[in-house]
């Protein structure tokens, strides 16, 4: 039996979270695939099997090798083998062909032993409250990056990759490099925050519970994330590493619990030390003191160790005639969330700065707010009356609101204005040239789908709103409740079980060849049922060939070559 036909299987009954995972990592999308041998075909590529072999462990190693000579294994690393689908079976557990050959170019044994370190002093006290701030501003970055998200239009440009202007927009907003950005992206990501949707990122319904979690709970997400990329092995051995050598970094530990890491760099071995170090679990390479319970998914305790290392929170805002809101601390995440329906963040960090600008206003009326709650919130936050600047711009935006509709078309989009000297400007804008505006009696038409067009035109300075078919104005952060990637990824992993290649109901003939095909690649003999005349009858084939719409296979009880109509063919079952 071959290692394609062995993993199709072992697919087929690997739960969710571990398919997950495991296709994150290798940067494929399960709905490239029509069923679980195209996802083994593709898990078995040179590039993937150099990831899989990265993420093997020391004691993973050990138990591998033990299988290969025969001998015994204990059944929890049988079980944990299995998860990591390095096995076929945990019945009766056997290594893949591939990995056999890959174990025997090992550079290093599990046996390996770490040098003895000399004691280096650390402030703990130091390294913990680092850890704090740390946390915090990566907390903050994925926050930014949810509104961010709700506001822009940013677009998949890779599988599961940002494009470099985006990322570069969202690096200078959180004075981060743009790998940081990248880091803190791919965790938002595994957290379930973020989801593609129709090439467009957006926030989960996830993101909703985050944006009104407490710093806590915000935390716990991220933590848990970062260890389920560290997988239960993982986190067992760098554990066990850490409390034998307590003075080395933390990149070094990982280096050391994953004997083959160095041979995938972009494995997620190697990221997860850099990642490690930006949400709080160490500092340039030093252990929190609550690393320990997170290896050991102790998450609780490790998030109650870390809250009081997180800076205190503010209900106090200073709002400015300059129309910028300063916040002398971070605020409280329900206020936060009320401010940022119409204030922009200028600069983030232990004291952040908004602006409200007729942009930012106008989101707020989208999002269902009032004139008078605007107002009315900024005045309270603040502790006395507003700046003149500030409730004249409240005013004005208010009644320019809904000036510009945009609304869906079969075809792209339509804008509609109620002022036309509004409308003649935009059509000669010639800035908006790449929008391809086209004046109509019914409005102002473009190729683009609506949601395009919206953000171009905000983008541009126009207060533009987006409206249903009813003329109900949409919120743009409504938009992604219609998108949620586990319920995605949750249908496409139907539809692979759907199309599992054992089952034995009728199907195409398309799907009859493609079979017939599997079994020619993987070598497997076919049970084939054909209807011959109205006649059922069974037949324990070894393909040979087909061509023409007709299988050439060695009939194993006769012992002699058949050519069979692949139309006549009712059901197949593979192995």
């Amino acid at each position: 039996m071959s290692d394609l036909y062995r993993l199709a299987t072992a697919l087929r009954s690997a739960p969710d979270a571990t398919l997950g995972l495991m296709v994150h990592e290798r940067g494929l999308s399960l709905g490239d695939y029509k069923d679980f041998f195209d996802l083994a075909n593709a898990l078995l590529a040179p590039k993937s099997q150099a990831l899989t072999v990265a993420g093997i462990t020391n004691q993973m190693l050990v138990s591998l090798r033990s299988l290969v000579a025969s001998e015994k294994v204990s059944k929890e690393q049988v079980g944990l083998l299995g998860r990591e689908l390095l096995i076929w079976s945990t019945d009766e557990p056997g290594v893949y062909d591939w990995l056999k050959d890959r174990l025997s170019e090992s550079p290093r044994t599990s046996s390996l032993s770490v040098v003895s370190d000399s004691p280096t002093e650390t402030d703990q006290t130091a390294t913990d409250l680092d850890c704090g701030i740390h946390a915090f501003e990566a907390m903050q970055a994925v926050t930014e990056l949810i509104f961010d998200l709700d506001q822009h239009l940013v677009r998949e440009v890779a599988k599961g990759a940002m494009g470099l202007p985006d990322v570069k927009r969202a690096a200078t907003h959180l004075g981060k490099s743009k790998e940081y950005v990248k880091t803190i992206f791919e965790l938002a990501k595994v957290a379930g925050l973020v989801s593609a949707s129709e090439k467009r990122f957006q926030p989960t319904a996830l993101a909703d519970s985050w944006i009104t979690a407490s710093p806590k709970a915000r935390w716990l997400i991220l933590c848990e994330a970062w260890a389920s990329m560290l997988g239960v092995a993982g986190s067992k051995e760098v554990l066990t590493q850490l409390a034998a050598h307590k003075s080395k970094k933390l990149k070094d530990l990982i280096q050391i619990s994953f004997p083959f890491s160095s041979l995938a760099p972009a494995s997620r071995v190697n990221r997860l030390a850099e990642m490690a170090d930006q949400i709080g679990l160490s500092s340039q390479g030093v252990a929190a003191s609550w690393l320990p319970d997170v290896l050991a998914h102790k998450f609780a305790p490790a998030a109650k160790a870390l809250e009081s290392r997180l800076p205190a929170q503010q209900e106090r805002i200073i709002v400015q005639a300059d129309l910028s809101i300063i916040t002398p601390g971070p605020l409280a995440s329900s206020l936060e969330v009320q401010l940022r329906k119409f204030a922009d963040t200028e600069s983030i960090g232990l004291a952040s700065s908004y602006r409200i600008s007729p942009l930012s206003i106008s989101c707020g009326l989208e999002e269902g707010l009032t004139e008078n709650q605007i107002r009315a919130l900024l005045q309270k936050l603040n502790g006395a009356t507003l700046p003149q600047p500030v409730d004249y711009l409240i005013r004005e935006t208010a009644e320019r609101f809904g000036r510009l509709k945009i609304t869906a078309q079969e075809k792209g989009s339509l804008l509609v204005s109620s002022d036309e000297l509004l409308a003649k400007q935009i059509t000669m804008d010639s800035k908006l040239k790449p929008l391809m505006l086209e004046a109509k009696p019914q409005g102002i038409t473009s190729p683009l789908d609506a949601q395009a067009l919206y953000h171009s035109l905000r983008e541009s300075g126009y207060l533009a709103v987006l409206v249903d078919d009813k003329g109900k104005v949409v919120a743009p952060s409504s938009v992604h409740k219609t998108s949620n990637e586990a319920a995605i990824f949750l249908q496409q992993i139907e539809r692979l079980r759907a199309q599992d290649v054992e089952m034995a109901d009728a199907a195409p003939a398309s799907d009859m060849e493609r079979k017939i095909l599997l079994a020619l690649k993987t070598k497997s003999v076919l049970q084939v049922q054909i209807n011959a005349n109205g006649k059922i009858m069974d037949f324990l084939l070894e393909p040979i060939g087909i061509a023409n719409g007709r299988l050439r296979a060695r009939d194993r009880k006769a012992d002699i070559e058949r050519t069979l109509p692949v139309s006549a063919i009712t059901s197949i079952l593979i192995g």
